[in-house]
C-alpha cells in the first residue's frame, strides 16, 4: 500500500519523538526522531520523498503557532504491516550518531518539538531537490547536505503541491463527485542575515491539474475559475492558474517556536465522476510549472478512487486521530455516504479489537477516553439496513509522563506510652512545641493482666525544624499504695512510624528516687533525622498507568515503591479503562546522620517508560 494511500485511508500517522544518542561523550536526548505508526494490514511504502507540513498552513481550526515542529522530508523506505517506522534526522544519522532511514528539514528557521503531529496532505518534493538529498554527506558545518538543502531554499523558488483527498470511495454509478482541494506553498526562505540575494518569490507561475478524460468539473463549483483549459486528444483536459507564491521572510530576530511565514494559496473544485468499473482509479497529478517553460517543477501525490459495489454504503473512520493518555478523542464517521440516500447507522469498536463498544446509532460520532497509551485502530461498522461496511482509522495516543506535584519532609510518627511494674501509679504523657500542645495521654498501672498497659497518641506531623519536646511525668505521691513504696515502674516511650517500624526507649520510675520522677525527650527532630524522617510526595498519571516511585536519599541507599493501577498487578499494555488519572501519595520513612546536609531525589517511572523527577535539599539538620 502507497503512503498517500495509507494516510487517505487514515491508518497511518507522522510524530515527532524524542531520541537519545552519545555525542563528544555527552548523552544527549531531542526531538530530532519521527515516528511513523501504521495500522494497515499490509506494509506501507513511502515510494518517493515526501514532505510533511507542520501546521499546515490550511487547517482548520488553526493550530496553536508554539504546538508545531519544523516541517520535514521523508527519505524512501517501508512501514511494516501493523507497525512502526523511525526516521533519525539526516545529518545527526550521516554522522553516524542516529540509525538511518533519514528524514530533513524543510524548515530551517523553527525548533523540533516532540509529540507533535503531522498532517499529511500529498506534497511531495520538488524535483530539484531530489538529488541534493540523494547525495548525502557531512564534510563539516558548511559543507554537508542539510546546509547544502537549506542553501537552495535560500537561494530557489521552490513550490510543494498537494492534492486531497489522497484516497476515496465511489460507488461506480456515473455522477458521483469528490471534492478536489488543490493546495501549493513556496517554502523558500530570504534572510537579512546571509549575503544571498537572489529572487526566491515565484511571480506569474502556473499551477496545473488534470480532468481525466470522461470526467467532468461540476458547474460553478471553482473556487477560482482557472485562466486556461487546455483540451487534449486523449479527451483529458488540463486546469491552469496563474499564480504567485511569495517566499517566506525569516531572520535571526523571529521566534524559532513560530512557524515560517508561508504564504499557501488554494484551488478547489468538485470532479464528476463517468460509470466506473470495478477496481481503482488512480487520478492525475496536480503540478507547478513555476518558470512557465512546459517542465513542471513539482508535483503533488496521485489520488486514488477505489470502486464499490452499487447499494453498498461507503464508511469512512475519520482519522487519523492522535492525542494523549486521559484525552476524550471524538471519532467521526460523519463522511460515510450511502449511494442510495438510504440512512445509516453506525457503531464502533475503539480498539480494534472485535468486539465492538457502542451500539447501533444514528448518530455517526462517538467518544471515547484513552486511559493509555495506544498505537491500532479505530473500526467503524456503518449499515444501511441491508447491507454493512466497515472502515478503520489509525489513533495514536501518547504516553503522559507522570508527574510529581508536591514532595515535602516531615518528622511523623504516633507515640505509645507503656508502664509495667507496681499497680496504681500512673504517668502523663506530653508533646510541645514551637506552636504550642500537639498531643497529651495518661496511663494508670491497673492491677490484672495485662502486665502492662499501653497508650497511643493520633500520628503526628510537624516540622525538621520546630523545637519539639516529649515528656513523661510520674506522680506517685497521691497514688494508692499497692505492695512497696520502694517499687518499680518501668516505662516505654514506642515512637511509631508510618511505615510500620517502631523505635522503642526506656526509663525506669522509682518512688523513692524523685529525679526519676520526670523524662524528657529535649530534641526530637534530632531523634527523626537520626532514626527517621518521613518523606512524602504526591503523584499524578494523566492516564491508568502503574507507577514505580524511587527514593535516593543522597547517602548510597534507596527505596523503591510500586503503585498498582487496579490495586493488584501489573497493567497490561495499551489497557484501557482503568482508574484515570491516577493519583497516589508516596511515603518512606528513612534516617540520616545528623548535623549535615543531604538531597533527595524522587524518580517516578510510569510502565510506558514515561519519568520525572524531583530533588529535595535538606541541610543543617
Amino acid at each position: 500500500m502507497s503512503f498517500w494511500e495509507a494516510a487517505g485511508r487514515g491508518l497511518v500517522s507522522a510524530t515527532v519523538v524524542n531520541e537519545t544518542y552519545v555525542r563528544d561523550g555527552l548523552t544527549v536526548t531531542a526531538p530530532v526522531g519521527i515516528r511513523l505508526d501504521s495500522a494497515a494490514d499490509v506494509p506501507v511504502v513511502v515510494s518517493e520523498e515526501a514532505v510533511l507540513m507542520s501546521p499546515h498552513p490550511l487547517e482548520s481550526p488553526t493550530p496553536d503557532p508554539l504546538r508545531t515542529t519544523q516541517d520535514a522530508v521523508l527519505t524512501v523506505q517501508t512501514i511494516p504491516a501493523h507497525g512502526s517506522l523511525n526516521y533519525s534526522y539526516g545529518d545527526l544519522a550521516v554522522q553516524g550518531f542516529l540509525p538511518h532511514p533519514t528524514w530533513w528539514c524543510s524548515e530551517e528557521f523553527q525548533f523540533t518539538q516532540a509529540e507533535i503531529h503531522y498532517r499529511i496532505g500529498g506534497e511531495t518534493l520538488p524535483f530539484a531537490l531530489r538529488p541534493i538529498l540523494a547525495n548525502e554527506h557531512h564534510e563539516g558545518p558548511s559543507s554537508n547536505t542539510q546546509s547544502d538543502f537549506w542553501t537552495y531554499l535560500r537561494s530557489n523558488p521552490a513550490v510543494v503541491i498537494g492534492k486531497e483527498p489522497l484516497w476515496t470511495q465511489l460507488d461506480g454509478m456515473a455522477g458521483q463527485t469528490i471534492h478536489v482541494t488543490i493546495e501549493a506553498t513556496n517554502i523558500a526562505v530570504y534572510t537579512f542575515e546571509d549575503t544571498i540575494t537572489n529572487d526566491v518569490n515565484v511571480t506569474h507561475g502556473v499551477l496545473e491539474d488534470t480532468v481525466p478524460a470522461g470526467w467532468s468539473v461540476e458547474e460553478g463549483s471553482y473556487s477560482v475559475p482557472p485562466d486556461d483549459i487546455v483540451s487534449h486528444d486523449d479527451g483529458s483536459r488540463t486546469l491552469r492558474w496563474n499564480v504567485d507564491l511569495p517566499a517566506a521572510l525569516d531572520s535571526g530576530s523571529e521566534d524559532p517556536q513560530y512557524p515560517s511565514v508561508y504564504e499557501p494559496l488554494t484551488r478547489t473544485y468538485t470532479l464528476v465522476a463517468p460509470t466506473l468499473a470495478m477496481g481503482r482509479v488512480e487520478l492525475p497529478r496536480a503540478e507547478s510549472n513555476m518558470d512557465r517553460d512546459g517542465i513542471a517543477d513539482a508535483a503533488s501525490a496521485p489520488s486514488l478512487v477505489e470502486t464499490v459495489p452499487v447499494g453498498v454504503p461507503l464508511p469512512n473512520a475519520g482519522g487519523p486521530y492522535t492525542g494523549k493518555e486521559g484525552d476524550t478523542i471524538r471519532l467521526s464517521a460523519s463522511r460515510s455516504t450511502d449511494p442510495d440516500g438510504d440512512p445509516l447507522q453506525f457503531r464502533w469498536d475503539f480498539t480494534g479489537d472485535g468486539t465492538f463498544d457502542t451500539p447501533w446509532s444514528s448518530v455517526p460520532t462517538a467518544e471515547m477516553r484513552y486511559t493509555d497509551d495506544f498505537s491500532g485502530v479505530a473500526v467503524v461498522e456503518v449499515s444501511d439496513g441491508l447491507h454493512v461496511a466497515e472502515a478503520d482509522a489509525t489513533v495514536t495516543i501518547a504516553n503522559q509522563p507522570p508527574e510529581i506535584t508536591k514532595l515535602d519532609a516531615v518528622a511523623q510518627a504516633a507515640f505509645r506510652i507503656e508502664i509495667a511494674g507496681e499497680k496504681w501509679h500512673d504517668l502523663s504523657f506530653t508533646v510541645d512545641s514551637d506552636t504550642g500542645l500537639l498531643a497529651s495521654l495518661n496511663l494508670s498501672r491497673e492491677p490484672g493482666s495485662p502486665s502492662k498497659q499501653a497508650a497511643t497518641t493520633d500520628v503526628l506531623t510537624f516540622s525538621l525544624r520546630e523545637h519539639v519536646t516529649a515528656t513523661l511525668a510520674y506522680t506517685p505521691l497521691n497514688d494508692r499504695v499497692n505492695g512497696q513504696m520502694g517499687g518499680d515502674n518501668p516505662a516505654w516511650i514506642v515512637v511509631v512510624f508510618p511505615d510500620g517500624q517502631e523505635t522503642r526507649m526506656f526509663h525506669n520510675f522509682n518512688v523513692r528516687h524523685p529525679t526519676t520522677w520526670s523524662w524528657t525527650l529535649p530534641d526530637l527532630p534530632a531523634f527523626f533525622v537520626r532514626s527517621g524522617i518521613t518523606f512524602r510526595a504526591s503523584l499524578h498519571d494523566a492516564g491508568s498507568d502503574d507507577l514505580i516511585a524511587t527514593w535516593e536519599f543522597g547517602d548510597g541507599t534507596s527505596v523503591r515503591e510500586t503503585f498498582w493501577n487496579n490495586g493488584m498487578g501489573p497493567d497490561p499494555p495499551q489497557s484501557q479503562g482503568g482508574t484515570a488519572p491516577f493519583d497516589v501519595t508516596a511515603a518512606v520513612v528513612h534516617g540520616h546522620r545528623p548535623g549535615g546536609s543531604f538531597t533527595v531525589t524522587l524518580t517516578v517511572r510510569d510502565d510506558d517508560g514515561g519519568v520525572t523527577q524531583a530533588t529535595l535539599a535538606l541541610s543543617n539538620l
